[in-house]
């Protein structure tokens, strides 16, 4: 019953073990990985790993470009970034928007990059096409929170994820009276944000997803969809809820959202 609605298996650390790190998800009782795309390269890797391996879906989308560029010095990037053509990208998703499950990652990155403007240019045009194909969104929104939720009113999209939400917590509250929902990474753990987060949103708005192989709930390990488990684990503790009762609540919202 669990669901990790967000990761990153193209990442060469999951890729040369990608085999290993399925069977490992599926022992452990994962039922579906949404692996992301975000620019060229990891759009079609994702698409590849969608049609090999049963309980892989892909969502499709492209990041802020300027952080994107910004981050090849980072040591968190996941590939040498290439440059491509925005809309030839565009119009190649569109060719596979019937094998995606949903689109992104997408959204505002003003960490690492700079150009508000033309990040929100690029962010409308992909959430014009979401809204156009009814297509669920996978929202990354990194120090730009309130302009990420503002451009999203400007839509009629409701099926909306706020992938690893960093933002206020005041705006946190305004985003989830809109019906949007959260995916909790297993770094909850130690997060008291997430944990917040956790306590003041509706079960009905909440799910899981590791951004694997980043927000690893253990110590020097690097994540895996199969530790989605310990965000299962904290929910429930916090909710005061079973955490069988948990899994059943998200696997539900995972239904609703994206099926």
């Amino acid at each position: 019953m669990l669901v990790d609605v967000h990761a990153h298996l193209e990442h060469p650390i999951l890729y040369k073990k990608i085999d290993q790190i399925i069977q490992y998800s599926k022992e452990n009782n994962v039922k579906v990985i949404i692996t992301s795309g975000f620019d060229k390269t990891t759009n079609r890797t994702a698409l590849e790993l969608s049609k090999k391996y049963d309980i892989v879906k892909c969502s499709l989308g492209i990041y802020p470009i300027d952080a994107l560029e910004n981050e090849m010095n980072n040591n968190d990037i996941r590939h040498n970034v290439e440059k491509f053509d925005i809309d030839e990208e565009l119009q190649w998703i569109e060719k596979h928007k019937d094998e995606m499950i949903a689109m992104g990652e997408m959204g505002m990155d003003l960490r690492t990059g700079k150009d508000i403007e033309s990040q929100k240019q690029l962010f409308i045009k992909q959430l014009e096409l979401a809204e156009k194909w009814k297509k669920p969104v996978i929202i990354h929104s990194r120090k730009a929170e309130q302009q990420v939720f503002e451009t999203l009113q400007s839509t009629k999209l409701k099926k909306v994820v706020m992938h690893c939400y960093g933002g206020k917590l005041k705006l946190a509250k305004r985003i989830a009276d809109q019906g949007y929902s959260f995916s909790i990474p297993p770094s909850i753990k130690q997060s008291e944000h997430f944990q917040h987060i956790v306590r003041e949103t509706n079960i009905s708005q909440l799910l899981t997803e590791t951004d694997a192989p980043f927000q690893s709930p253990y110590p020097n390990k690097h994540n895996e969809p199969a530790y989605v488990i310990e965000a299962i684990k904290k929910i429930a503790e916090i909710k005061e809820m079973d955490v069988e009762e948990v899994k059943k609540n998200v696997f539900m919202n995972y239904q609703k959202l994206f099926l």
